[in-house]
C-alpha cells in the first residue's frame, strides 16, 4: 500500500530549468538601457574663490566690469542693457578687464549659468560671482 507522501512524489516530476528565457530577458533589458541612456559630457564652469588680501591697483583703467543679471533675460552693465548676444561682443572687446557678476532679486539661475557659460566660451579668467544683497530703495 502506498502512502500519500510517496504517491505525491511519484506524480511530481522534476522539470528541467531552461535558462534561455532568462537570457532573453536580460538581453532585452541590456538593449533597453543602452538605448535609453545618454553618454553626454556635462559642461561645467570652475569657480575659484578669491585669495585673501587687499587690492593693490587703484587705476581707473583697472575698474572691473559689473554685470547685473535681472529677471527679464537682460544683463545690465553701467547704464546699458544687453542681451546675451550683445554681451558676447562686449565681453570679447574687454577681455583684459575683471568681470563681476551680480544677481538681481528676480534673476533666474539659468540666466546666471548662461552668462558663466559665455565667459567660459570666451576663455575669460577674471570672473567673480558676487552674493545677492538686498538693497533698500
Amino acid at each position: 500500500m502506498q502512502t500519500l507522501n510517496s504517491a505525491l512524489k511519484s506524480k511530481r516530476r522534476r522539470l528541467p530549468i531552461s535558462l534561455t528565457p532568462l537570457i532573453d530577458v536580460v538581453f532585452i533589458l541590456l538593449v533597453f538601457f543602452m538605448l535609453a541612456s545618454s553618454f553626454q559630457k556635462t559642461r561645467s564652469v570652475e569657480l575659484i574663490p578669491p585669495k585673501e588680501g587687499k587690492a593693490t591697483s587703484s587705476q581707473s583703467e583697472d575698474l572691473p566690469i559689473t554685470i547685473t543679471v535681472d529677471g527679464k533675460d537682460q544683463y545690465l552693465s553701467g547704464d546699458r542693457i544687453y542681451s546675451l548676444e550683445d554681451l558676447n561682443s562686449f565681453l570679447d572687446m574687454n577681455r583684459e578687464k575683471n568681470i563681476l557678476i551680480k544677481t538681481g532679486k528676480n534673476a533666474a539661475l539659468q540666466h546666471v549659468v548662461s552668462l558663466l557659460d559665455l565667459t567660459a566660451t570666451l576663455s575669460l579668467l577674471k570672473v567673480a560671482l558676487l552674493p545677492f544683497e538686498e538693497t533698500s530703495q
